[in-house]
C-alpha cells in the first residue's frame, strides 16, 4: 500500500471523521491491521494531517489594556515544529530544571548556556508538560576506554510545566532564523526589538482538533505503536530466555544516572482522553530464533518506541492540551446533534467519563483527574 502523503491535508470534513472511526479510511485500515507494516511513510502521512506551521499564517498582535504589544496569536508550537524539522540550532541562555537534575559520572556541563541542534519536541504521556529535545553541545562526555572527551548529549528542556502553564525556568530561546523565517517575521512585523513574544504555546482554536479525523488517526496510531513496540520487546525477552542475546554494539553501554537535589511531590489536574475504536486485527510476525532475529526485534521496538511514538504523542497531547485549556465541555460544530453523556464504564477511582458516541461501537471520552508528580523542591 502506498501511503506517502502529498499536498495539503485532505481529511477535514465531517464525513471523513466517520470513515476513520469505522476503519474505512486507508490510513485507518493500515493502522488497525497488524500485518500492515508501520513505517516512516505511514507516520509521515498521519503527521501531515495535523498542521503545526507558521506558513500561510498572518499573525495578529496581542495588546494589553493600554494598547501595548504583549505578544501575538501565533502559538509557540507552530513556530517550533518547523524549526525542529530543519534541526535548527537553538540556545537557552538561562534554564532552571523543574524536576531533579539527572547526572552521569562520565558527563559534565561546560558553562551555563544550553545550545545545540533541535532533534524533536516531546510531551509527557500523563500531564501537560512539553519539552524541546536538543543535542546539547554544552555537555561534555568522557569515553570510558580512552578518557577522551567529546561535546554533545541528548537533553530535554521543559518549556511547558506539568500543569499545562508556561514553565518559568526559562526566559527565552535564541536562534538564527532561516531566510524564509526571517522574511515571515519581517513581513508580519512581529518583532519587539529583537524578540518574539508568544502569548500561547498552543493556539486556543486548536481545541476543535479533538473532534477531527487527524486527531483520531493520531490516537489510533499511538495505540498501535505502543502495542507493537511491546510485542517486539517481548520477542527480545523470549529470545534472551533461549540464550540468544542482542549482539554487542547494538545497545549503548548502560551507565546508571543519579538524581541530585531535593525533591517533593505535587498534585496537578490533568485531562484524560480515551478513544473507543475498532479493535486491531491480524497478528504481528514473530522473529526467527537467531542472532539476526533478536537484532531485528531489538531495532524494531527501538524505532517504534523511541523514534516514531514520541512524534505521535507530541501532536496528540498538544490537541488534548488545547481542549484542556480552551475547550472543556465544548463540541466542534461539525459534530451535529450530539451531546456529552455520563459514562461510568471502567471509571475506577477517578469518577465517570463524559462520553460522545461518534459511530457504531466508537466513542470519545474525557475526564479531569488529579495526578501526582515528583519535582525539584
Amino acid at each position: 500500500m502506498h501511503l506517502q502523503f502529498k499536498g495539503k491535508p485532505p481529511i477535514r470534513l465531517a464525513e471523513s471523521v466517520k470513515e476513520v472511526l469505522i476503519g474505512a479510511h486507508p490510513y485507518a485500515k493500515a493502522i488497525l491491521d497488524r500485518k500492515t507494516p508501520v513505517d516512516e511513510a505511514l507516520v509521515g502521512a498521519v503527521m501531515a494531517q495535523t498542521v503545526f506551521s507558521w506558513k500561510d499564517r498572518t499573525p495578529l498582535a496581542a495588546l494589553d489594556e493600554n494598547g501595548d504589544f504583549i505578544g501575538m496569536d501565533l502559538d509557540l508550537f507552530s513556530f517550533l515544529v518547523p524549526m525542529a524539522a530543519r534541526s535548527a540550532i537553538i540556545e537557552l541562555p538561562e534554564y532552571r530544571n523543574r524536576r531533579q537534575v539527572v547526572r552521569k559520572a562520565s558527563e559534565r556541563r561546560d558553562g551555563q548556556a544550553r545550545f545545540g541542534k533541535m532533534t524533536g519536541l516531546i510531551s509527557h504521556k500523563d500531564v501537560f508538560s512539553f519539552s524541546a529535545r536538543i543535542w546539547d553541545e554544552s555537555v561534555m562526555v568522557q569515553n570510558a576506554a580512552s578518557g577522551q572527551e567529546r561535546a554533545g548529549a541528548h537533553r530535554n528542556y521543559m518549556l511547558v510545566d506539568i500543569d499545562g502553564t508556561w514553565h518559568d525556568g526559562w526566559k527565552n530561546v535564541q536562534w538564527d532564523p532561516s531566510a524564509e523565517e526571517n522574511a515571515f517575521l519581517k513581513r508580519n512585523k512581529i518583532f519587539n526589538g529583537n524578540t518574539i513574544a508568544f502569548t500561547h504555546y498552543v493556539h486556543p482554536n486548536r481545541w476543535q482538533s479533538l473532534f477531527g479525523a487527524p486527531y483520531f488517526l493520531l490516537k489510533m496510531l499511538h495505540a498501535r505503536l505502543g502495542e507493537e513496540g511491546k510485542f517486539y520487546r517481548d520477542e527480545v525477552k523470549r529470545l534472551e530466555r533461549l540464550g540468544i542475546e542482542v549482539p554487542p554494539g547494538e545497545k549503548a553501554p548502560y551507565e546508571k544516572p543519579e538524581s541530585t537535589g531535593e525533591k517533593k511531590n505535587i498534585t496537578v489536574e490533568t485531562l484524560e482522553v480515551d478513544l473507543i475504536m475498532p479493535p486491531f486485527s491480524g497478528s504481528y510476525s514473530p522473529v526467527s530464533d537467531t542472532i539476526e532475529g533478536v537484532r531485528q526485534a531489538y531495532r524494531r521496538q527501538k524505532l517504534l518506541t523511541y523514534s516514531l511514538r514520541p512524534q505521535m504523542q507530541f501532536a496528540m497531547r498538544a490537541d488534548e492540551a488545547a481542549y484542556f485549556l480552551y475547550g472543556k465541555g465544548r463540541i466542534a460544530h461539525w459534530i451535529a446533534r450530539k451531546t456529552w453523556k455520563e459514562d461510568r464504564m471502567d471509571c475506577g477511582r477517578y469518577g465517570p467519563w463524559s462520553r460522545l458516541d461518534l459511530a457504531p461501537k466508537t466513542a470519545l471520552r474525557w475526564r479531569l483527574r488529579p495526578i501526582t508528580q515528583t519535582v525539584a523542591a
